[in-house]
């Protein structure tokens, strides 16, 4: 799933259910959530791109002003 995560281009998002099934298990919505929590390396894999389906932040180890801010200086124009 790590992966799928590199792949997300700065200044774009996806969702959790996105991540799984780009790794062609749609109903492992819970371990895309589970492995971007489990993420240490977030400068090398930004695990800050991923949201929820309904567009909300979810969560974010660092904290969701750091989410926020992370996504807004990737791109200025998002409304979050």
């Amino acid at each position: 799933m790590w992966r799928e995560l590199r792949r997300i281009p700065a200044g774009e998002t996806r969702s959790y259910a996105d991540i799984a099934a780009a790794v062609g298990k749609p109903k492992a919505v819970r371990a895309a959530g589970s492995a971007n929590g489990a993420n240490n390396v977030a400068v090398l894999i930004p695990c800050h791109r991923v949201v929820r389906s309904d567009g909300a932040l979810g969560g974010y180890a660092y904290g969701l002003d750091i989410k926020r801010e992370l996504l807004k200086r990737e791109d200025p124009h998002t409304k979050l």
